[in-house]
């Protein structure tokens, strides 16, 4: 694979710190990933669409989808060898302040503003207890579990060179979550289905993928088996239900080998890189703009309200994401040059 010096990202958000390699098929996947919630499944809740989307396929495509992304964030988190050393930890959880959590308070500024979360929720994200004491607020959920799952990473990082006891340490993890749900009955689920996911992100991150024929039909054919489990249940709830965990982890971890693997000779196009750097800013400011800009106008019939939101409005969220992004990126560059 071609090296290079680029700018990458954990959880979508640019970043001005220098890594080797940018991997294009890491783009793909982020990019079509966000492009389908913030395209597709999010899109048409601002339609007059009589909720067709929402079906058996795209249920559990949105799972895969959001799996993905979390793998992907453990992936980029875990990009290092060996542990982390003290220094090393601080500076870790210091960049995800700046990087991460602190664009996700901003946003919840304007989730509020926007009226699309109530106050409590959104107190309880950015307390980070929004995930553990259900329910958190809307969409930034996704955020707030990330974070939580940054504060762990180190001790991930540092346990994955052994593998009994990075798998051990992880199902104590999912254990202690299941328990905590047994007793209280506040999590939400969804921390505990895509956690594996981010465990396995970081764990692909400390040595070679598979790359063998075989080991990828193997893996796919482990993908399409963990959905087994899923056709017996209620596609609504299968945004939250345990029995989706095979699909979340599997799937994405298919997914992510089989696109690294076909896609590792592939040239970026520059809108490419420019939309996967946004996606952490069009997923934290989507519901509002997509509000804010239907009060200025909305189309009566079903076709141009569609359309409209399509062509006019997720256009314009990408280039004002993309705009927050580099402006921002240009803050934390200004700011560590101070």
């Amino acid at each position: 694979m071609n090296r290079e010096t680029i700018q990458v990202s954990d959880a979508g958000a640019g970043t001005h710190a220098a890594l080797p390699t940018r991997r294009v098929p890491i783009d793909l996947m982020r990019a079509m990933s966000m492009l389908y919630i913030v395209g597709f499944w999010h899109l048409l809740d601002y339609t007059k669409v009589a909720g067709w989307h929402y079906n058996p396929v795209t249920y559990r495509l949105t799972v895969g989808a959001l799996s993905l992304f979390v793998l992907i964030s453990g992936f980029l988190t875990g990009r290092k060898d060996g542990g982390l050393a003290r220094g090393e930890i601080w500076s870790f959880y210091k960049t995800r302040f700046w990087r991460i959590y602190l664009p996700f308070v901003i946003a919840s500024g304007l989730f509020l503003a926007a009226g699309v979360s109530d106050t409590l929720s959104l107190v309880k994200g950015v307390t980070l207890v929004g995930m553990l004491l259900a329910p958190p607020p809307l969409t930034l959920w996704f955020v707030n579990m990330i974070v939580l799952f940054y504060l762990i990473a180190p001790m991930l990082i540092g346990l994955r060179g052994n593998e009994v006891a990075y798998i051990a340490s992880c199902t104590a993890i999912v254990g202690a979550m299941i328990l905590y749900q047994v007793e209280t009955g506040r999590i939400d689920i969804r921390l505990i289905l895509y956690f594996p996911c981010f465990a396995a992100g970081i764990f692909l991150a400390g040595g070679s993928l598979p790359s063998s024929t075989l080991s990828l039909i193997g893996l796919a054919l482990l993908a399409a088996l963990s959905l087994v489990p899923t056709l017996a249940r209620p596609s609504a709830s299968l945004e939250i239900d345990p029995w989706v965990l095979p699909w979340a982890l599997f799937g994405s971890i298919a997914v992510f080998v089989v696109v690294m693997r076909a896609g590792r000779n592939l040239k970026a196009p520059a809108i490419l890189t420019q939309f996967s750097e946004a996606s952490f800013f069009m997923y934290l400011l989507h519901r509002p703009l997509y509000l804010w800009m239907q009060i200025g106008w909305s189309p009566s019939t079903e076709r141009e309200h569609v359309l409209y939101l399509l062509f006019v409005c997720l256009p314009t969220i990408a280039i004002v994401a993309w705009l927050c992004q580099r402006a921002y990126t240009g803050f934390l560059q200004r700011r560590e040059a101070r």
